[in-house]
């Protein structure tokens, strides 16, 4: 746990330092995924929970009424969601690279992507307070910084290129993940109307 702090503290303060050591350490898909991303994943659907009790002012009525059952499952949904959007901004970012250079590890694309959704994940703990909801874009801009870096960083790219690679990758990704969760809002709606109606 120690281990992930540091890392969740130093990419969010120290990225470029940051970078420098994730390039130089070995990496797996297992690792990133079990120690990393699915940790931080619970952060935001957990306080939205918490948050529905502390302040529910931030929440939708058709939400606030709705029972516990109904809230762990879109919870849960919610968790997933966060995980693949995680993976497939990695298997992006790999495609792109990949493409650009062939000694490309698909592991980095993933490093990558993890690392970048690093604000997201912890601007889940500031955007259930309410008028709080702003920094989720501070938050997405800062992992777009820090996707640029981490593609500077593990690619040795500079300047330009690193700038039109990461904002291929950004937009790619932001299309695929945005019918995702499109899909996701559709099959959690579908959900709630049969199991809860």
């Amino acid at each position: 746990m120690k281990a992930l702090l540091s890392r969740v503290n130093n990419i969010l303060l120290h990225p470029k330092t940051e970078w420098q050591v994730i390039r130089d350490e070995t990496a797996t898909y297992p690792g990133i995924v079990l120690r990393y991303i699915s940790i931080l994943s619970v952060i935001p659907p957990a306080a939205s929970v918490a948050g529905r009790y502390i302040f529910d002012g931030n929440v939708s009525d058709s939400v606030l009424f709705s029972s516990p059952r109904q809230l762990m499952l879109s919870s849960v949904l919610w968790y997933c969601m966060y995980i693949m959007n995680v993976m497939i901004t990695g298997a992006v970012v790999t495609s792109i690279m990949a493409a650009a250079e062939s000694r490309w590890r698909g592991v980095r694309g993933l490093q990558i992507a993890a690392y970048s959704f690093t604000p997201l994940f912890i601007a889940g703990f500031i955007a259930v307070i309410p008028h709080m909801t702003w920094c989720i874009h501070i938050a997405v801009l800062y992992g777009m910084y820090i996707l640029y870096l981490g593609m500077r960083a593990l690619f040795a790219m500079r300047g330009m290129r690193a700038a039109v690679h990461a904002a291929a990758s950004i937009a790619a990704a932001a299309v695929i993940v945005g019918v995702m969760n499109l899909f996701e809002y559709l099959l959690e709606s579908f959900i709630m109307k049969k199991m809860f109606v």
